[in-house]
Order: structure tokens, then sequence, then C-alpha cells
């Protein structure tokens, strides 16, 4: 299977990394099976795990926030190697395999208001006063840490946090032939809605389908 295999992406703007969204949702948009605080594995098919290590793979960071990663598997051990946690708790599994792999560079990432105080050798970025800033986070990445290429694995809100700042430059997405129904479950982007005016644009770079599954990436399309 060739999806993916050679992944590529333009070079980063010097101000933040070239940041980009992956996920796997029902028909109906959501992007759990169960309730948000469900491991979510069984919505994607092998093909969409695969796939999604080599979105993994192909970037120099991850970033995920600690909701999501509570709902995680505690053995999960992505394939980039800096990783950051976002967090306005502290309540982050600081145990699981993200944070212990001894190739990992990990981090966490949180506001200067919250009890977040991460075991060594988790560093800690203060990235914000009451609430993380994406906008500094993205800037510290890219100019502290050397971070060229950012794989943001949601959850929903966290994505929102970005992609309302205007500072995600590609979406992926599968497609699952499943519905899942429900009023207030998470979609790919949660967040405040965005007025009509500055609704965001996308162009479809790659589309794949593998029997019932639909594999999606779209690039942002700037306004010039």
């Amino acid at each position: 299977m060739t999806i993916y295999q050679d992944l590529t992406f333009p070079s980063a703007p010097q101000d933040r990394p070239y940041t980009f969204i992956n996920m796997v949702s029902t028909i109906d948009g959501k992007t759990v099976s169960g309730d948000r605080n469900d491991n979510v594995v069984d919505l994607g098919s092998k093909v969409d795990h695969e796939l999604m290590d080599r979105i993994e793979s192909a970037s120099q960071a991850i970033l995920i926030g600690a909701q999501t990663l509570r709902s995680t598997s505690p053995r999960w051990n992505p394939k980039a190697p800096v990783r950051i946690a976002v967090t306005k708790s502290g309540d982050v599994p600081f145990d699981a395999a993200f944070f212990a792999a001894p190739e990992a560079q990990p981090y966490i990432a949180c506001p200067q208001q919250s009890s977040c105080y991460p075991p060594e050798p988790i560093a800690r970025i203060i990235a914000g006063k009451d609430a993380v800033d994406p906008r500094w986070l993205s800037n510290y990445l890219r100019n502290e840490l050397g971070v060229e290429s950012l794989h943001i694995l949601g959850g929903s809100e966290i994505n929102a946090l970005f992609l309302s700042h205007d500072l995600v430059d590609e979406l992926f997405l599968t497609l699952a032939p499943k519905i899942k129904l429900g009023r207030g479950l998470p979609t790919y982007a949660g967040g405040d809605p965005l007025p009509k005016e500055h609704l965001q644009n996308y162009e479809l770079v790659e589309h794949h389908a593998v029997q019932d599954e639909v594999f999606l990436r779209y690039r942002r399309r700037w306004s010039s």
C-alpha cells in the first residue's frame, strides 16, 4: 500500500512549525465510539492504524491534549521524537510510554495558573497565563526547540484551539463507515464557531478509498 508512503510537507514558516492534524471520524462526524473518555481504537481499521503510523513518522513533533492522552493506551509510543502534552489541570499520565520512552524528548505545555509539575526528565513549558496560547507555543516550538513539522492528534478542543488561531496548514481525515449519533460528543474540532466571513478554506490534496474507508488530505488555502 502506497498511501502516505513518502509523505513530505512544505517548508515551515519562520514563526511556527508546519502544522497538521490527523483524526478519524464516523460518517456523522463523531471522533469517539463510546464516550469521550474511552480509548478509541475501533473507529478505524488496521489500514487506518498503519497510515496513522506513517503520518506520525513524517512529523518531528507530536502534540496532544491531556484528556486524549488519558484515553489512549499507556503503551502508545509515537514515532516523533519530540512529544508535547497540553494540559490546564495537570492531570497527566506521566508514567505512559508517551513520556517514558528513552528516545523521546517529552514536554508538558500548560498555563502559569495551573498545578502542572511534571517529574524529570519531562520539561515544563509555560505557554500562557490563564490558558495555553497556541501562537506563543507554536513560536516556541519553532524557534526554541527547532521543530519544523508539528502533528496534532486532538482532541476536539485542542484541534479547535490551533484552528481558531489559523495555525494549521493541513488536515488528514479518515472517514470510517460508521454512524455514532449523539449530542455533545466530540467532532474533528469543537471550540467556538467562526463567523461566516471567517470560514477557513482548504483544498483537497489527496483522496484514497480502501474498501469502505476514505482517506482525505486537505491543505489550507491561504488568502492572498
